[in-house]
């Protein structure tokens, strides 16, 4: 007989799910634990409109000892809305490895992907995560196909340098018929249409609705309007970008450094201390940093993102902020802008995920650049 069982965790689960994350820190070059405090349940909203979270639990003492989540949400697919799975938070406690259990997870997994939410999922591995890719990402028997689909790439940024150009140094254009301010409310109707219509040209790009900005259940909760940022030519909103603090409800410590991090970080913070840049947290310490949200320029046009990120910057630097975190794919035409601002890098692989029913259309996929909103990871 098993010695576990596999069933759908809620409320009163939830610190065995805290204590879980905290004992699985995410492996690779620089070790990070994802906490969920408060609560698990409460910070998971911004993962997708429809959330399931599978757990292993041990028959005989009744803990957890493992768990993944599994979240549904509308995302553009070749630029037409369609109901997107995400795979997330896949741990397991070091001591259950080894067995059945990844396998039997996968199998609950697909008897609730039986429900026909979506077809394809999306997800992300780190870089230097060997164990995840040597099991999850297999392709062994019994588990779903995962499909590499490039780098993710999530930049540090200070928001203590100094952001004006050296001379000589290469600037992209700067347009004086921009109008860079904060967002208000009463700006909502205009940008979300204006994601449909920018976010279309990306590939899983989210399709957003009013309360996923009003309401503290929403996919953006927390991302105030004075933090986000829009730009206009000629009255037509053209880009926006936002600073998101999540350290109310999703939190990152450093658990460790890999070689060569280790011996690198004390160098890198001296020289930090000296530039004003984003210094390397000490193991057990928080990452405190703003996450960038909606880093969305219509025609990927560079004097827009340029200036929406110098405001951003300067606006974040002024609340006291030493750090911004800025996710983008290795194939998105924004990255090139970002990169040469960036301090430090992370690294991570994405997948597109399907069982033998989504294998058509994973293959009918095309290649426009895919998008990943960072603080929804």
């Amino acid at each position: 007989m098993s010695r576990y069982r596999f069933e759908l965790a809620g409320p009163a689960d939830d610190a065995q799910l805290q204590a879980i994350l905290a004992a699985t820190p995410m492996q690779g070059p620089l070790r990070l634990c994802f906490l969920r405090r408060p609560s698990y349940f409460q910070a998971a909203v911004v993962e997708g409109r429809f959330r399931q979270v599978v757990a292993a639990r041990e028959l005989d003492t009744g803990r957890l000892v493992g768990f993944g989540s599994r979240a549904v949400s509308p995302r553009f697919v070749n630029g037409q809305p369609a109901s997107v799975g995400y795979l997330s938070s896949l741990r397991l406690l070091p001591e259950h490895r080894g067995g059945t259990l990844i396998a039997r997870g996968y199998a609950f997994f697909r008897r609730l992907h039986a429900d026909q939410r979506a077809e394809l999922y999306v997800t992300t591995i780190a870089a230097g995560n060997q164990q995840a890719l040597a099991t999850i990402a297999s392709g062994r028997g019994g588990l779903p196909a995962y499909h590499p689909w490039g780098k993710y790439h999530t930049l540090a940024l200070s928001l203590r340098r100094r952001l004006s150009p050296r001379r000589g140094e290469r600037r992209e254009g700067v347009s004086p018929s921009l109008d860079i301010r904060s967002a208000t409310p009463d700006d909502l109707d205009e940008l979300l249409e204006f994601l449909r219509r920018a976010g279309s040209r990306r590939q899983f790009f989210g399709e957003y609705r009013a309360d996923d900005f009003l309401s503290a259940d929403g996919m953006f909760r927390g991302l105030e309007w004075h933090n986000l940022w829009l730009a206009r030519r000629q009255g037509r909103l053209v880009g926006c970008l936002g600073g998101w603090d999540q350290s109310g409800f999703r939190q990152t410590v450093v658990d460790s450094y890999g070689w060569p991090l280790r011996w690198l970080r004390p160098a890198y913070n001296l020289a930090m201390r000296c530039t004003g840049g984003p210094r390397l947290p000490s193991p057990g310490e928080e990452l405190r940093c703003w996450l960038a949200a909606l880093p969305v320029v219509e025609a990927d046009q560079p004097d827009v993102f340029a200036r929406l990120l110098a405001a951003l910057r300067e606006h974040l630097g002024r609340q006291g902020g030493q750090t911004l975190l800025l996710g983008l794919h290795e194939r998105d035409p924004l990255l090139p802008a970002a990169r040469r601002l960036a301090k430090f890098e992370y690294t991570t692989l994405l997948y597109v995920v399907c069982w033998p029913d989504g294998e058509a259309r994973q293959q009918c996929l095309d290649q426009r650049p895919p998008y990943l909103e960072l603080g929804q990871l």
